[in-house]
């Protein structure tokens, strides 16, 4: 079994690969003595408060269960740093094992205790954190489906993903999703491939054209020559693109640890002198009781904790404290188009009506020729249809021209619609004004759709992908806290130009794949930035892992990208972001606070004692003491707004 040592604490030597679900987690070594060390501290302090109100047992039954607790959370410690000096990585394991190892030698089974504790549940929300890394690649693998419909030698096999091999025809029926990157050779469909590109609207998809492992066929049946299978499709590019970002992503040391090869000799150094000089071996365990870092420790923690804490009172999940610190650097915010800065979901923006035909007449039409349809477009207009309390009968007939469009006959009359496509390979000419309509709204980033009754060209139908709430307000309020926004979207460019102006961000790239959106973080952040990307869909994991914070949206968002990111938006409210940052700001500024006042403490009982004013015993209280002021500064962000 391998067993590693970093610089994130005692739990580094627990094998990372435990990990892959919670149950193997709360079974691993490192676990179960944090578990088990803290449930007899927690007894140890109830039995002692209970003392205090009825006639207990003697007061040695409660220190020899702090003694219990101490031994088995420093036993933990102390295997930490032997190990990490055998590698030559000299951390704060090394001075909190002398000063627990001093503290029960003379007694003070309760410091120890409550040290070994603290380190102990740390470095366990660490490790617990880390372990959800692996969940965002197991939800890009159940984008594929479980079998697919090979046609081979004439026969149609239902195999496995696995077995599938470039050169092999596919059979995607409607509700099925794509298992390779391939060619569509016979058929059409409506693809949604939001997953890849991020694009709203459906692709709609014919012989000739290409289509990406993962996608969904909404509507329609295609055949499809696969060119690329397993780790060389678009998804499997992915997946490593999000394994790998995982893997580049130092973990963040402890504040302490930052400062260990220094602390660590000089807590000992110290100890050794003040022994030699006064010849007082107390005086000496007394020095390396007030060099416990319990204050140093809590400072970070403490604040990290309660920003959480308030995030969390606010609808949002911040999964680690490093996140936090981050946070509270970030310059530039890149947002997704779809899904993120936007609904993800087609409505209807305009009726445009020709004619004398009515608004109601042409969408009442429509909304009948689509009741039946399960394309997104015409959920949409049944959906505006309703809107309006516009009544929608039932079609006489119905045929769904496959990614195209409908032809129906309802109340009487012959009903045509669909995207100009359909009419041009109908060889239907439409007219030049119509022409220029079309192609004015497409200019805006819009969809079109031409309805025809009759065999006469009544109207067009347009629609958008409508603009999320407080997305305005978002950009504007990271703006005026000096941070940089920009759009990254796999969406055509006038669509995420429509976007880019409606929320006033000035700097936009359009048509990315997935590889491309991590290049512009990492083109960012080797430029000096600290980057946080927001998302929603697959496409996103690999910039969300990239990214020095990932956030995603936690209603709208997918699997992979909940599970990347470090931070997730419960309600999809994008004013939370700025909110969450301006709460990391002060986290940062409570930081410091602490470690000023807590560094102070420390050279302040280090003076005492070095004039033999402190004992071990005081040393240790004034050490507890000290937390308190540390433990009610941080305190102070859960109820900041």
């Amino acid at each position: 079994m391998d067993v590693t040592q970093d610089s994130s604490g005692p739990l580094a030597v627990v094998p990372r690969s435990l990990f892959r679900d919670y149950r193997e987690f709360l079974l691993t070594p490192g676990t179960i003595f944090t578990l088990v060390s803290s449930i007899l501290l927690a007894i140890a302090v109830l039995y002692q408060v209970s003392g205090l109100f009825i006639d207990a047992a003697p007061e040695a039954y409660a220190d020899r269960i702090y003694l219990a607790a101490a031994l088995v959370g420093s036993s933990f410690i102390w295997y930490s740093a032997v190990q990490g000096i055998r590698e030559g990585d000299f951390t704060a394991d090394i001075p909190v094992s002398l000063a627990t190892a001093a503290a029960i030698a003379i007694g003070q089974y309760p410091a120890a205790a409550v040290v070994a504790v603290l380190l102990l549940l740390g470095g366990l929300l660490e490790e617990l954190v880390a372990a959800r890394a692996d969940r965002a690649l197991d939800a890009l693998a159940r984008l594929l489906p479980d079998r697919v419909t090979v046609r081979r030698d004439g026969k149609d096999l239902f195999i496995s993903p696995d077995e599938v091999v470039v050169g092999d025809l596919l059979i995607v029926r409607s509700g099925e999703r794509i298992a390779v990157d391939g060619e569509v050779l016979f058929g059409a469909a409506a693809i949604n491939q939001s997953a890849i590109t991020g694009e709203s609207v459906p692709a709609e998809k014919q012989a000739g054209d290409t289509v990406f492992a993962g996608t969904l066929n909404e509507n329609g049946a295609i055949e499809v020559l696969a060119t690329r299978v397993g780790t060389e499709t678009t998804l499997g590019q992915i997946r490593r693109l999000v394994a790998d970002a995982q893997e580049e992503k130092a973990p963040v040391e402890r504040v302490l640890d930052r400062y260990a090869k220094l602390y660590t000799p000089a807590a000992i150094i110290l100890g050794l002198l003040l022994w030699w000089w006064s010849g007082n071996v107390l005086q000496a365990i007394t020095m390396l009781i007030v060099f416990c870092p319990c204050v140093i420790v809590l400072a970070t923690p403490t604040a990290l904790v309660a920003s959480i804490g308030n995030a969390a009172l606010r609808g949002s999940l911040v999964k680690k404290g490093a996140a936090v610190e981050t946070l509270a650097h970030v310059d530039i915010v890149i947002f997704d188009k779809t899904g993120t800065l936007t609904s993800g979901e087609l409505q209807l923006a305009d009726v445009v009506p020709f004619d004398d035909v009515l608004e109601t007449s042409l969408l009442g039409y429509a909304a009948s020729a689509e009741k039946f349809s399960e394309h997104p477009v015409g959920r949409a207009i049944v959906r505006a249809a309703a809107g309006r309390e516009i009544a929608v009968t039932d079609p006489e007939s119905c045929e769904l021209l496959t990614g195209l469009g409908v032809k129906a006959r309802t109340g009487g009359h012959a009903v045509l619609l669909g995207r100009p496509k359909l009419f041009s390979d109908m060889g239907i000419t439409l007219p030049k004004t119509v022409l220029w309509e079309i192609d004015a709204r497409a200019c805006e980033g819009m969809s079109v759709i031409v309805v025809m009754i009759d065999h006469a060209v009544s109207g067009l139908l347009v629609f958008e992908d409508t603009l999320r709430e407080h997305a305005q307000e978002t950009v504007a309020a990271l703006n005026q806290a000096g941070i940089r926004t920009v759009i990254v979207t796999g969406d055509n460019r006038e669509t995420a130009a429509r976007i880019a102006e409606a929320t006033g961000i000035s700097e936009m790239h359009a048509e990315m794949m997935p590889e491309e959106k991590v290049g512009i973080v990492k083109r960012f952040q080797e430029a000096g930035h600290r980057v946080a990307f927001v998302g929603d869909g697959v496409n996103d994991g690999p910039a969300l892992a990239t990214a020095d914070v990932g956030v995603a949206m936690g209603n709208a968002g997918t699997d992979v990208a909940i599970e990347t990111a470090d931070v997730v938006l419960l309600s999809d409210d994008l004013l939370k972001l700025p909110r969450i940052i301006d709460t990391s700001r002060k986290a940062l500024r409570t930081i410091r606070q602490n470690l000023v006042f807590a560094v102070g403490v420390l050279l302040f009982a280090v003076c005492l004692t070095v004039f033999n004013i402190l004992t071990p015993v005081t040393g240790a209280l004034l050490h507890e003491l000290s937390s308190i002021p540390v433990i009610a500064n941080s305190a102070r962000l859960i109820g900041m707004e």
